[in-house]
């Protein structure tokens, strides 16, 4: 009997061990994430075109500084994009930022950053790509409702479709040192009584109190 609790608290230990290594080592600039997959190519934008997708309401103290997007230019090279945020009902943008133009045009389109400066927008704000080049822009996303909260414009225009668009950071941060803000992006998600401290006791339940039912039960069958 004792013999069979110790091997099961190994087992235990070296998953927790596991678990924690794998926080550690991994890491991931992501912040925050409109949900929406590049499932085609959804808005086209000519020369001096400008799509918008918001309104975007980062969760808590949500910082970022850069904004990506799936864009592909067909036949060639990337065309330059303005990126740029704005209050979501309307006015002049409050920060600018550039993809720069000569991105390859794979399909699906990889994900492309534009650097704004460090950012912290508690109120709703919108999301504007603009093109700077002398060439058609496709930006991918999906088909509207992909991101419920959200919705598109195009040229001023309602547009039947989502962009994908993702917040992030210059630098990338481990698992375990983003799990906080993880939680805290959770929330938005949320009945009235859960918090990031809800997530955090269910957590601890299911790391500690699941096991603990195991050995339970294992030293009774034992």
């Amino acid at each position: 009997m004792r013999s069979g609790v110790v091997a099961f608290l190994a087992v235990l230990a070296l998953g927790l061990l596991a678990l924690l290594a794998t926080g550690l080592t991994r890491a991931s600039a992501l912040v925050y994430t409109l949900g929406v997959a590049p499932q085609g190519p959804v808005g086209m934008l000519e020369p001096g075109s400008r799509a918008c997708q918001g309104a975007v309401n980062l969760p808590g103290d949500a910082r970022f500084e850069r904004i990506g997007l799936y864009p592909r230019t067909p036949g060639g090279p990337g065309s330059p994009l303005e990126v740029s945020i704005r209050p979501a009902d309307g006015g002049a943008a409050l920060a600018r930022g550039e993809l720069p133009g000569g991105y390859r045009g794979d399909e699906p389109p990889r994900l492309r950053y534009a650097d704004l400066g460090r950012q912290r927008r508690p109120e709703p704000f919108t999301v504007c790509v603009t093109n700077r080049g002398s060439r058609d822009v496709e930006l991918w996303g999906t088909a509207a409702l992909a991101s419920p909260s959200t919705s598109s414009v195009l040229d001023g225009k309602p547009g039947n479709f989502d962009l994908g668009v993702t917040f992030a950071d210059r630098e990338e941060r481990s698992l375990l040192a983003r799990l906080p803000e993880a939680a805290e992006h959770a929330s938005v998600f949320h009945p009235g009584w859960t918090s990031p401290w809800a997530y955090a006791v269910l957590a601890a339940l299911v790391l500690l109190g699941g096991p603990a039912l195991l050995l339970v039960a294992l030293r009774r069958g034992l």
